[in-house]
């Protein structure tokens, strides 16, 4: 009997968890997944839910429902990884595996521009979204500074969507005139990977749109109280609200590891996604894999964590059923 562990909730966690319960024989092998909480939540409709077009309920699910397709979910802290005993400590104690996979996600790390926690909303946070929404429907009039604190972070394309996004619900509402919008990010332009074309055609959307924007900024602090966000080159944002981008790290408890690279992300294979210990497998956010030509980490999204998870299960069922794995990821799925 093997048991394939799986680390993480999220997408590539829970999409990997359903592959394997649908190409293993759950009477001859064990599907294990850990996770910190009890429910998976849909990343995608955050932006929706940020302005009120998605409830809360609407787009999360308890990890539990698993337990009906054959996988135990065990909710708990992942506290330590033992590669060379094929263990992992949790919160709720410790647990063997054959095969392991790592889906474990970014952490979001505030702290890294002061001020953020105590006067700014977390757009990647769901309690902070639910939140937002709220002030939100009360909000008539004032400034609305939007900001991403450092690169990279996941899911490139989502401050944009959210920046136009709120834009089309405030006009809805009759009171975009009234508010001022406008986004803060370090990259070079929008839409970086997308290429100068890409870029320039969301600029000149947000032209088009009144959306102030600045690029290649980078954010120091925020001052709750003068509310105010200070960017590099002296310049003060003055604003009634602010949204944020957290600065996203590689998970902590891989960093003793020996599988992360400098940054903190997953060293894998870019095609089976193996890390450099055999049965040890890296998918999503926390991963490092890189674009081809431009040697940069290649974006962290949704879309990607679900082809990833859907490579390495399947071949983590043909190498249990004593077959040469086949399965390759090409960032387009299998």
């Amino acid at each position: 009997m093997s048991t394939v562990l799986v680390l993480g909730g999220g997408t590539g966690g829970v999409v990997a968890a359903n592959v394997l319960s649908k190409t293993l024989d759950k009477k001859k092998h064990m599907i294990k997944l850990v996770d910190r909480k009890d429910s998976h939540v849909f990343l995608s409709s955050y932006p929706m839910l940020m302005i009120n077009k998605r409830k809360p309920q609407a787009i999360t699910r308890k990890l539990e429902r698993l337990g009906k397709k054959g996988i135990e979910v065990i909710q708990a802290e992942v506290e330590k990884i033992n590669l060379e005993r094929s263990s992992v400590q949790t919160g709720n104690g410790l647990i063997d595996y054959d095969y392991l996979i790592i889906s474990l996600g970014a952490e979001h790390h505030l702290e890294t521009v002061p001020g953020f926690a105590e006067g700014a909303y977390n757009v990647y946070n769901f309690d902070d979204l639910i939140r937002l929404s709220g002030r939100l429907k009360a909000f008539n009039k004032g400034k609305i500074v939007f900001f991403i604190s450092s690169l990279p972070f996941v899911c490139p394309p989502a401050p944009y969507e959210m920046i136009f996004l709120l834009d089309a619900y405030l006009r809805q509402r009759g009171i975009r005139d009234n508010i001022e919008l406008t986004l803060v990010t370090p990259e070079p332009t929008p839409e970086p990977l997308g290429g100068p074309r890409v870029g320039e055609s969301v600029r000149n959307m947000m032209k088009q749109r009144g959306i102030g924007l600045f690029t290649e900024a980078k954010v120091l602090s925020l001052d709750n109280t003068a509310k105010s966000l200070l960017l590099d080159q002296g310049i003060n944002l003055e604003a009634d609200l602010f949204l944020g981008i957290p600065s996203h790290w590689g998970p902590t408890v891989l960093r003793e590891t020996g599988l992360v690279e400098p940054g903190g992300w997953i060293k894998t294979d870019p095609h089976t996604l193996q890390t450099d210990w055999e049965k040890v497998f890296g998918v999503g956010d926390a991963t490092a894999l890189r674009l081809p030509v431009m040697g940069t980490l290649a974006p962290k999204a949704g879309i990607f964590a679900h082809y990833q998870a859907e490579v390495v299960a399947r071949n983590i069922a043909l190498l249990i059923q004593g077959k040469k794995p086949k399965h390759r990821y090409t960032a387009k799925g299998l």
